[in-house]
């Protein structure tokens, strides 16, 4: 079940009940405004986790909110004003949380004294479902969170509905944009013309048969249409035009790198078993230098996040490769491709 999915199950029924009566809106409209609301939150935050700028600062408050139950406190309030811990979002998102409100204000026809409410609670039940999918995929540390963003990215974006545009946030590049389309006037003649057109009509009739057959007139000389002006062909992009990869791109081909040599280690058990993985582990080398230069093209606040994963999974797999290389027979045939691979992957923690 994705995490968008996660989340709209538990603010259903009761609790849904619970939140549109604090809100003083229908339930209908509160679920409307929460389906909107929870993949826009999930986007925002998700863009500034994989963009590089807001890893550490969620990861400090989805700690905050590990092991509580802001469901539960929904349930009890019996206050129509911010829980407590609501400002959550606020510390998260800035300025963009005025701007998030506003955008979900016109698209639901809540009113953002309402809205504002409304994210005190779901902002708090957001984290701590997040916080709760990572406590069984390995804990809260950066690489787990960017792993789950990359998963959850293209869930979230379908759960955004068609009419909810973001592109009012300065710091969502990109999110898919809804603009409806409008009808075009209906072109046509204006009802009360009619009569006199057909009177027309009828007179410039008679006009003709009453005079008879005309010549037709002879037709004009032809015209010889100008030559049209060369097409300028514009010139091919240079590298300085071409996109510049994102961090995601770059965490996401890490982490294949780092899954396929743990693969392919774990499947090492002797000497003909580390004749038929030296292929596959060269193979991840050559990526790994392509990969490389799209990490040469990051900035270096992008560049800085990439570097606590992989300092975390190198040590895992420098572990794994000192276990495999006791295995007799397997260093003569492994040990110049994986030290190889170790110093480039060494190189994006730098």
């Amino acid at each position: 079940m994705s995490i968008v999915d996660t989340i709209k199950n538990q603010l259903s029924g009761e609790v849904l009940a619970k939140l549109s009566s604090i809100l003083g809106e229908s339930e209908e409209k509160t679920s409307a405004t929460v389906g909107a609301a929870v993949p826009a939150i999930l986007s925002t935050l998700a863009n500034s986790v994989l963009s590089g700028k807001g890893l550490d600062g969620l990861l400090d408050a989805l700690r905050g909110v590990e092991g509580t139950d802001p469901v539960d406190t929904l349930r009890s309030s019996n206050s129509d004003g911010p829980p407590p811990g609501g400002d959550i979002l606020g510390s998260l998102l800035g300025p963009n949380l005025s701007t998030l409100i506003n955008i979900l204000s016109k698209f639901s026809g809540v009113g953002l004294p309402a809205l504002k409410t409304l994210l005190s609670y779901v902002g708090p039940i957001i984290l701590s479902a997040i916080a709760a999918q990572l406590k069984g995929k390995g804990g809260l540390t950066p690489a787990n969170l960017t792993s789950f963003f990359t998963a959850e990215k293209a869930n979230i974006t379908r759960a955004l509905p068609a009419s909810l545009s973001l592109a009012d946030l300065p710091s969502i590049p990109g999110v898919p944009t809804s603009v409806p389309v409008g009808k075009a006037p209906t072109a046509g003649i204006p009802p009360w013309l009619l009569p006199a057109l057909a009177l027309g009509f009828l007179a410039l009739a008679a006009f003709y048969f009453m005079s008879g057959p005309q010549e037709a007139p002879a037709p004009p000389p032809p015209v010889e249409a100008p030559a049209a002006p060369a097409t300028a062909i514009p010139p091919a992009p240079t590298g300085d035009s071409l996109t510049i990869p994102t961090a995601d791109e770059v965490s996401k081909g890490l982490s294949e790198i780092y899954s396929g040599a743990t693969q392919t280690l774990a499947d090492v058990k002797d000497a003909a078993t580390a004749e038929a993985a030296a292929p596959k582990l060269q193979g991840l080398d050559d990526r790994l230098s392509t990969l490389k230069g799209l990490w040469d093209k990051l900035p270096a606040e992008a560049r800085s996040t990439i570097a606590k994963v992989t300092v975390e999974h190198l040590d895992t797999l420098k572990a794994l490769v000192g276990k495999v290389l006791e295995i007799p027979g397997v260093g003569e045939k492994l040990k110049p491709i994986l030290d190889a691979l170790l110093a480039k992957l060494a190189e994006f923690a730098a």
